[in-house]
Protein backbone atom coordinates (compact mmCIF):
# COMPACT_ATOMS: atom_id res chain seq x y z
CA UNK A 1 0.00 0.00 0.00
CA UNK A 2 1.79 3.18 -1.13
CA UNK A 3 2.11 6.21 1.16
CA UNK A 4 1.16 4.51 4.41
CA UNK A 5 1.32 5.73 7.99
CA UNK A 6 1.75 3.54 11.05
CA UNK A 7 -1.02 4.55 13.44
CA UNK A 8 -0.63 1.87 16.12
CA UNK A 9 1.70 -0.87 17.31
CA UNK A 10 0.56 -4.07 18.99
CA UNK A 11 2.42 -6.83 20.79
CA UNK A 12 -0.69 -9.04 20.82
CA UNK A 13 -1.91 -10.28 17.42
CA UNK A 14 -5.53 -10.47 18.61
CA UNK A 15 -5.54 -6.80 19.60
CA UNK A 16 -4.02 -5.86 16.25
CA UNK A 17 -6.64 -7.86 14.37
CA UNK A 18 -9.49 -6.31 16.37
CA UNK A 19 -8.23 -2.80 15.59
CA UNK A 20 -7.79 -3.70 11.93
CA UNK A 21 -11.32 -5.09 11.69
CA UNK A 22 -12.71 -1.98 13.36
CA UNK A 23 -11.08 0.23 10.74
CA UNK A 24 -12.05 -2.03 7.86
CA UNK A 25 -15.68 -2.01 9.00
CA UNK A 26 -15.53 1.79 8.71
CA UNK A 27 -14.30 1.48 5.13
CA UNK A 28 -10.64 2.25 5.84
CA UNK A 29 -8.12 0.10 4.00
CA UNK A 30 -5.49 -1.28 6.38
CA UNK A 31 -2.21 -3.15 6.30
CA UNK A 32 -0.70 -5.04 9.23
CA UNK A 33 3.08 -4.92 8.93
CA UNK A 34 4.94 -7.80 10.55
CA UNK A 35 1.90 -10.09 10.49
CA UNK A 36 3.58 -12.96 8.64
CA UNK A 37 6.81 -12.71 10.60
CA UNK A 38 4.85 -12.78 13.86
CA UNK A 39 3.14 -16.00 12.85
CA UNK A 40 6.41 -17.69 12.01
CA UNK A 41 8.37 -16.40 15.00
CA UNK A 42 6.20 -15.17 17.92
CA UNK A 43 7.73 -12.33 19.87
CA UNK A 44 9.66 -11.08 16.84
CA UNK A 45 8.41 -7.55 17.37
CA UNK A 46 5.30 -5.42 17.46
CA UNK A 47 2.77 -5.55 14.66
CA UNK A 48 2.29 -2.18 12.98
CA UNK A 49 -1.21 -1.17 11.89
CA UNK A 50 -0.91 1.03 8.83
CA UNK A 51 -3.38 3.06 6.77
CA UNK A 52 -3.17 5.39 3.79
CA UNK A 53 -1.91 8.84 4.75
CA UNK A 54 -5.24 10.33 3.62
CA UNK A 55 -7.11 8.12 6.14
CA UNK A 56 -4.84 8.81 9.11
CA UNK A 57 -7.05 11.31 10.95
CA UNK A 58 -10.21 9.22 10.56
CA UNK A 59 -8.41 6.02 11.58
CA UNK A 60 -6.94 7.62 14.70
CA UNK A 61 -10.36 9.02 15.68
CA UNK A 62 -11.99 5.60 15.26
CA UNK A 63 -9.35 3.85 17.35
CA UNK A 64 -9.52 6.55 20.04
CA UNK A 65 -13.32 6.19 20.37
CA UNK A 66 -14.06 3.61 23.08
CA UNK A 67 -17.41 2.75 21.47
CA UNK A 68 -19.95 0.86 23.52
CA UNK A 69 -18.71 0.30 27.05
CA UNK A 70 -19.85 -0.46 30.57
CA UNK A 71 -22.44 -3.03 29.52
CA UNK A 72 -24.60 -0.48 27.71
CA UNK A 73 -26.54 -1.44 24.62
CA UNK A 74 -26.85 0.60 21.43
CA UNK A 75 -29.64 2.81 22.83
CA UNK A 76 -27.49 3.65 25.85
CA UNK A 77 -29.61 1.80 28.38
CA UNK A 78 -28.10 -0.61 30.83
CA UNK A 79 -29.25 -4.20 30.16
CA UNK A 80 -29.72 -4.89 33.90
Amino acid sequence: MPNTITIARFNEPLEAEMARLRLQSAGIETFLSGENAGMMEPGLGPLQLQVKADDEADARAILADPGIANGEDVEGTNPD
